[in-house]
């Protein structure tokens, strides 16, 4: 998917569902008050930013060269792996530990930051792009969705079923992430106001 607003789309629908529901459930009750408005806007926009991270790539490019380019490597580095989203779970603990003050918190805040990074690749992999996950143990690209590219008969059976089974439990995988990390935040189907703990 190599459209930023698309990469958006997906994250507000599939990974902060919960969330939006919750404090809009809230808001509806008149439950909120200033400070739950920072939370929610500051987990949405940490959300919406390592939502597009891995693209961060076509970025430079552009400052750098004057055009897209390239947009799934940094140098040798591949911006489209595991590793490279393993970046989103610091850069989202920083952000959490300065909104909550507690470690517990901000792990929760890199967790939600990593699993957006993640579903970024996924929706690459499913839109056919070029995908290495297990950079550096494994350099060459490939997808956990080939049958949407290719048929069975052309992959073998074993190796279909095997692909559609681990790309379909990577979704789930990605998604509970996110709904559990917002969960223990708060941002749950009910919405629970952040307390600091003494």
């Amino acid at each position: 998917m190599p459209y930023p607003p698309g990469h958006l789309i997906f994250f507000v629908l599939l990974l902060f569902p919960v969330a939006l529901y919750g404090f809009a459930k809230a808001f509806r009750q008149g439950k909120l008050q200033r400070s739950d408005w920072w939370y929610f806007l500051a987990l949405l926009a940490i959300g919406s930013f390592f939502s597009l991270f891995p693209d961060i790539s076509a970025v430079f490019n552009l400052i750098l060269y004057g055009a897209r380019g390239d947009h799934c490597t940094l140098g040798p580095v591949p911006t489209h792996s595991v590793l490279f989203a393993s970046i989103a779970f610091i850069g989202g603990v920083v952000p959490g530990m300065v909104m909550y003050r507690q470690r517990n918190k901000a792990l929760a805040v890199g967790v939600f930051a990593a699993a957006a990074s993640l579903f970024h690749l996924i929706l690459d992999d499913i839109d056919g792009g070029i995908i290495t996950y297990l950079y550096p143990l494994y350099n060459q690209p490939f997808s956990l969705f080939p049958l949407l590219s290719a048929g069975p008969s052309e992959l073998g059976i074993l190796y279909s079923g095997f692909t559609t089974i681990v790309g379909g439990l990577s979704i789930v995988l990605v998604v509970l992430m996110a709904f559990l990390s917002l969960r223990y935040l708060g941002f749950g189907f009910r919405y629970d106001p952040f307390k600091r703990e003494d």
